[in-house]
């Protein structure tokens, strides 16, 4: 399946990856397409590392907003209100994870309070959901991964700190590296694999017949 028949639904998307596998490039073709249609596009910046590509974004949203404190996040979430067709991409979940030890850790350099950071996942992630109600909105939520230490269907690792905030996600998408075959050649590629369609949007069993499909090329 092409690249943007996948993203072409008004639903929850959630896309993990190891690190530098393209998640975010993949976002940013995602915002590009969105904002020539006509949508209005909201990058949600939450990790500090993105800093130096921000000036490179811009171009292709048409809101860039750096959130840092996963309070504003929520803040910002549950603030929004849809008067077109809107495109948010959350750039990332874990990012929201570490602004929070960074920020409401209890005791600094001590261990986070988890079930707390769980909890503002989930609030934020189902403050997506009660936006979505209208119709209008496409979120894509970025998380990084982690190994699988139980059954995730039937993948080996599972989206960090998003496994909680799951049940309101529609569609879940992993990126991994695969082998793909060109003519005579075989080489590695990188990839996008449906593994959760909850509600049948692109395919009625993922699980025995998952879809693939090829990362377009990076915007930069």
């Amino acid at each position: 399946m092409d690249w943007s028949q996948v993203f072409g639904h008004d639903a929850i998307y959630t896309i993990y990856g190891p690190a530098m596998i393209g998640k975010t490039m993949l976002a940013l073709n995602i915002a590009e397409r969105d904002l020539k249609a006509g949508r209005h596009v909201a990058y949600i910046a939450t990790e500090l590392n993105l800093k130096p590509i921000l000036d490179k974004i811009k171009p292709h949203v048409s809101e860039l907003v750096e959130l840092y404190d996963p309070m504003e996040l929520w803040n910002w979430v549950d603030r929004l209100s849809l008067s077109k067709p809107t495109t948010v991409i959350l750039d990332s979940i874990g990012g929201v994870r570490v602004n929070y030890i960074a920020t409401y850790s209890k005791t600094a350099g001590g261990p986070p309070d988890t079930a707390r950071i769980n909890t503002l996942i989930q609030l934020i992630v189902h403050g997506f959901r009660v936006a979505s109600g209208t119709g209008q909105l496409r979120v894509i939520l970025i998380a990084h991964e982690s190994p699988a230490i139980s059954e995730f269907y039937l993948e080996d690792t599972y989206p960090t700190s998003a496994r909680k905030a799951l049940y309101d996600a529609d569609i879940v998408i992993r990126i991994l590296l695969r082998e793909v075959t060109e003519g005579n050649t075989v080489k590695v590629a990188r990839v996008g694999k449906v593994i959760l369609d909850r509600y049948g949007v692109l395919s009625k069993d993922t699980l025995s017949n998952p879809i693939y499909f090829m990362l377009p090329e990076p915007l930069f």
